[in-house]
């Protein structure tokens, strides 16, 4: 099986589990016991030996358990170097590396689709695929970036509120989102 968080947090980043974990729960326990993703778990698990299956379905459960191991800052920093001020921002402190550059940015929401798969072989022969896809957003407020050298170091105060999509061949797992929460006073970018 393959890896199926394509960008694994940094140390001490928030994911997106962490953002929508509930009482400590884990947010994609409402999922695992899904009817489309226990279908294709029990499908792929199939097309091995049956002494394999119940090692088949356990990977593919854990392997389901870390989709929302995505950082949280990524999604963020990657939204935000899509904006046009920003990056203008991002070059002219690049000329003064030693200088603080501040963007201020509107109220905003930033949307990133992840597409991880998970790949099943038995040896070197690919038997199955499952095929997610992850829904992100976050609608941002009061934000004030600080740029140093080109790189974000921090963004200052703000209030987010989240949603999380995660679908399977089209079918949707589940659905979560956040009420509005107020930011740390700073959020470290590394």
């Amino acid at each position: 099986m393959t890896n199926a968080a394509p960008h694994a947090p940094a140390s001490g980043a928030t994911t997106w589990r962490a953002l929508f974990a509930e009482d400590g729960g884990d947010p994609l326990d409402a999922c695992k016991n899904a009817p489309p993703l226990t279908q294709a778990i029990t499908n792929a698990a199939q097309k091995f030996p049956s002494a394999c299956w119940n090692d088949v379905e356990s990977g593919c459960r854990d392997e389901v358990g870390k989709l929302l191991d995505l950082s949280v800052e990524r999604v963020l920093f990657d939204g935000w170097m899509k904006l046009e001020r920003f990056k203008k921002c991002v070059e002219e402190s690049k000329g003064h590396p030693e200088d603080a550059f501040f963007q201020d940015l509107d109220d905003h929401e930033i949307a990133s689709t992840h597409k991880p798969r998970i790949e099943l072989r038995y040896g070197a022969v690919k038997v199955a695929d499952l095929d997610f896809e992850i829904e992100l957003a976050l609608k941002v407020k009061g934000v004030r970036l600080e740029v140093r050298g080109g790189k974000v170091v921090c963004a200052t105060a703000g209030v987010f509120s989240a949603n999380a999509k995660l679908s399977l061949h089209d079918q949707v797992l589940v659905e979560k989102e956040t009420p509005e929460f107020a930011a740390p006073a700073k959020i470290r970018f590394a």
